[in-house]
This record gives C-alpha cells, sequence and structure tokens, in this order.
C-alpha cells in the first residue's frame, strides 16, 4: 500500500491513500481510504463502486468521500471485484461481493480505525445492490443508503414477461467495457437476450428481495432511493420492498433516470441531490449524530409540481385506485395491430430520457397520429377537477393473435384538450407458446408515477407493437387484435384542490 497522503485545501484535516485489501478466495480489491488527520475510532463508511466509473463521477465522488471524512468518518471505497482496478470477475452482487463486503469491515477495523460498532454502507447503482445483499448477511452493519439499485433483479430485467433490448445491451456492453464477466455472467446476458429462463434462480440470489428475512432479523436501518424514469429498476420495485422490511426505513423517489437524483449536475435541478439526504441517514444511523425524527417511510417529490409529499407506506398509495372508463378513439369493436410496424407512442432515447425527465422535459406524442395498424387508443373522459396520480396503474384486456407469442407495449398519457399528450408511464407485456387464435386476457401492471393532471385533461391508452426499449416476441407482420371491450385502466387518482 502506499502512503499517507494529505489533500488539498477542500479538506485539510483529511489524508487519502491508495490500498489492496486481499479477499477471501485471494482476490486483490483496489480501495481507497479517507479519514480525518487526527487518530482515533471513528465510524466506517464502506463505498462499493458502480457498474460504470466516467470521468465527472470521479471527481463528484472524490469531492464526496473527502466532505465524509472531514466530517469525522473513516471512508473505504473500493472497486467491486471484476471492475476497472479490482481483481478477479464481476459477480453481480451475489456472494462473493457479500463476502468482499464484510472483508473490507475486517479490514478497516484493523488497520484503518474503524470503530467495529459503528458501521455503515452507503453507495449507488451496483455498489447499492451489493450493499443491501451484504447487510442481509453481516449483522455489524448498522445502517445502509442504497440509491438506485435493484432489489429484485429479475423484475429489473423482465417486464411482464417481457425482456430488454436497447437497455440490458447497453447494460453489458458498459459492463464489459468497466469489468471482466466469466463464464456464468456472460451465460446469464445470452440468456437474456434469448428470451431464456434459466437464469432467474442465480438472479434472485442477487435480489436483495431474497433476502428480506435475514434483513429483518439484524434491522439495519435502510434508506432507498430511485427515480421515477429509471429503466433498469422500475419504480415500484423498491416501494413494495420497503414494505417488507421492518427496522427503520425511508424510500425517496424523485424525477429522473438512473442515479439522476445522484448527480451532482442534475439532483439539485430536479430538487436537491440525494446524495444529502444519503449522508443524513447515516449520520444518524451510524455517527449518531442528527437531531429530531427521521421523518416518513415514503417521500415522494412529483414530476410536475416537484413538490415533496410524505406517505406512511408504498402500499398507502393504493388506497386512490380507481377504475378510468374508456372509449376507443376509433369507433371500431376490436382495435387490429401488425406487429413490427413503429407508432409515434414511444417511451423516450435512453439514456438520455431519464435526464430530459429530471429537467423537466417530458417525451410528447400527437394523439391523432395514433391509428391502426401500428397503434391503438383508448381515453377516459376529460376530469372536471384536477387530480393527482400518484403510484402504479395498470391495463387489463383481451387480445387475440394469429402467432404463439407476440408482445405488446402499454403507455399511459396525460392528453390535453386539443390531443397533445405527455407520457406518464409505460410497460411491455409478452406472450409465448399460446395458442394461436385463441383469446388471451392480459395483465400490464405500469411503473409508479407521481403526475399531477389538471382540470380537463385525460387519460390515454396507447398499444402498440414496438419499442426500442423492449426485445419483441412477435413474428413480424403478426396481427394481434385487442378487443375493445375489454380494455381497461385502474389509475390511483386523487382529486387535487382548485387554486
Amino acid at each position: 500500500m502506499s502512503g499517507d497522503r494529505q489533500e488539498g485545501p477542500a479538506a485539510p484535516s483529511v489524508v487519502r491513500r491508495d490500498v489492496r485489501i486481499t479477499a477471501a478466495d485471494g482476490v486483490v480489491l483496489a480501495a481507497e481510504v479517507h479519514r480525518p488527520e487526527h487518530p482515533g475510532r471513528r465510524p466506517l463508511l464502506v463505498v462499493p463502486g458502480a457498474w460504470i466509473s466516467l470521468p465527472t463521477h470521479e471527481v463528484a465522488s472524490a469531492r464526496r468521500l473527502r466532505a465524509l471524512a472531514a466530517s469525522g468518518y473513516v471512508v473505504v471505497a473500493y472497486d467491486p471485484r471484476g471492475f476497472r482496478r479490482s481483481g478477479g470477475s464481476v459477480d453481480m452482487a451475489g456472494p462473493e461481493d457479500v463476502g468482499d463486503v464484510s472483508r473490507v469491515i475486517d479490514w478497516a477495523v484493523a488497520h484503518a480505525g474503524a470503530d467495529p460498532s459503528r458501521i455503515g454502507l452507503l453507495a449507488e447503482s451496483y455498489g447499492a445492490a451489493v450493499s443491501l445483499n451484504a447487510a442481509a448477511f453481516d449483522p455489524r452493519v448498522k445502517a445502509v443508503a442504497a440509491l438506485s439499485g435493484w432489489t429484485d433483479l429479475v423484475g429489473s430485467q423482465w417486464r411482464n414477461g417481457a425482456r430488454p433490448s436497447t437497455v440490458g445491451l447497453f447494460q453489458e456492453l458498459v459492463g464489459r467495457l468497466n469489468g471482466r464477466f466469466d463464464e456464468r455472467l456472460s451465460a446469464a446476458f445470452a440468456d437474456l437476450r434469448r428470451g431464456g429462463t434459466g437464469s432467474h434462480a442465480w438472479a434472485r440470489q442477487r435480489s436483495a428481495r431474497t433476502h428480506v428475512a435475514r434483513l429483518n432479523r439484524h434491522a439495519p436501518a435502510v434508506l432507498l432511493g430511485n427515480e421515477w424514469d429509471d429503466p433498469l429498476v422500475p419504480a415500484g420495485q423498491t416501494g413494495e420492498f420497503l414494505d417488507l422490511l421492518q427496522g427503520p426505513k425511508q424510500l425517496h423517489m424523485r424525477p429522473g433516470g438512473h442515479g439522476d437524483s445522484v448527480n451532482p449536475t442534475l439532483g439539485p435541478l430536479a430538487g436537491a441531490s440525494l446524495w444529502d439526504e444519503a449522508v443524513a441517514w447515516v449520520d444518524r444511523y451510524v455517527a449518531d449524530t442528527a437531531e429530531g425524527p427521521a421523518g416518513p417511510a415514503v417521500v415522494l417529490r412529483s414530476r410536475t409540481s416537484g413538490a415533496l409529499e410524505h406517505h406512511p407506506s408504498w402500499a398507502a398509495l393504493r388506497h386512490a385506485d380507481r377504475q378510468v372508463p374508456l372509449t376507443p378513439l376509433r369507433r371500431a369493436d376490436d382495435a387490429h395491430l401488425v406487429a413490427g410496424i413503429p407508432s409515434a407512442a414511444e417511451s423516450g432515447p435512453f439514456p438520455a430520457s431519464g435526464a430530459l425527465d429530471a429537467l423537466g422535459g417530458h417525451q410528447p406524442a400527437l394523439l391523432p397520429l395514433l391509428v391502426p395498424p401500428a397503434a391503438a387508443v383508448w381515453a377516459g373522459a376529460p376530469l372536471r377537477a384536477p387530480h393527482a396520480l400518484r403510484g402504479a396503474a395498470r391495463v387489463t384486456g383481451r387480445l387475440t393473435a394469429d402467432a404463439t407469442s407476440g408482445t405488446l407495449i402499454a403507455h399511459l398519457y396525460d392528453v390535453d384538450a386539443v390531443g397533445r399528450a405527455r407520457l406518464l408511464t409505460h410497460a411491455p407485456y409478452s406472450f409465448r407458446d399460446r395458442p394461436a387464435h385463441r383469446p388471451l386476457d392480459f395483465r400490464i401492471p405500469l411503473p409508479a408515477t407521481a403526475w399531477d393532471l389538471p382540470a380537463g385533461h385525460r387519460l390515454a391508452v396507447v398499444l402498440d407493437t414496438v419499442d426500442h426499449r423492449y426485445a419483441s416476441d412477435s413474428p413480424l407482420g403478426a396481427l394481434l387484435t385487442v378487443h375493445t371491450g375489454a380494455t381497461r385502466l385502474t389509475a390511483p387518482l386523487t382529486p387535487l384542490p382548485r387554486h
């Protein structure tokens, strides 16, 4: 390991050093230690790194780690195995990653002056998933702040029987550029590309939801943060996980895409970076320096007004569920869609759409342009008063296909009086190996959102067969007939006071 070197004037009381920590199986992990200059037992924060590390991320991370150390923490940030300077192969937050966190804690207690009774984990994205899983297996961890991490890897990769397209390929490409895949991980991504389910058990082992009983046994204080337009962690996944936890807990939901609420530039523009909330959380439960109550279990920031809202649980949002009567935009008994014909209903340009959402730019469409055989539209009546949509809507219906497999994409829009639409949420639905020409009932839960609809606006459901984010199981040119009379929308709507 190299010797200590004092940081610059921004953090005069902090020293930093690069170290190598040997994991239980001999893999060497590259880490950096930031700590106060003066000796003494200090609370420990372990920070596993993310899937990708860009130069801008590294600059912001260095500043944040110095600030944590200047406030009194020993901070050990490291590249997870298989990534960047660390040895080994990517474990995808599996058992080896879990063991590595415990090994880093052991090292910090033995060599960096860390207090074994005050230990926390703070990370984003991939490191957040590693941290949640590690906290389930190491009872020394008092608190976890997990920002933009998955809690259900199968649910992140598969949506209503459909698998990702560009999102999955992007994740795999970035992973290979930043790290080293072994045969098992390569096989898991290959299985995902071809629509196989053989890796589901492997993925569940790498999901905090699988280990929730262990987390509840140890009861660390868990802070979760996610974004409404996260393409890797669908909004609602962390909320459902939060309700399973029995210890101190809190969830923050913010506008943006994956990690945007932690981004030092985009985060404040979307209403303050979640990093500040994470630091306050570990101050309270690790350093024991925060004062006052921790606050409500769920803190939402609206995508339209930007206002903060407090809710006692994620399940509490479901009390507003109501059925929205729908009428087809074009009068017809059924809607006939031809698979593979693109429509103007789109999820938005990945990966930029999340940043646009954080900045208030929402994917538009013109309802009159959405016509069969590319798309079919059903709309509710104009709202007589402003309403808040908080939580997850769902679309149900019946279809008949002339092929044994197929894919639908459901989009939910806020539509004004002249037909201009803004996308609220979207999700795919796929079926396989079903008898052709036989009616099939479908149910499409949509990712949650927080959106205010003005009086005179209406909700609209658009179904089509193509979106670049999702792989299609429909043969090109296959006919999917959606039965208009069976199409239903259920949405969590509550009236808002008029201003």
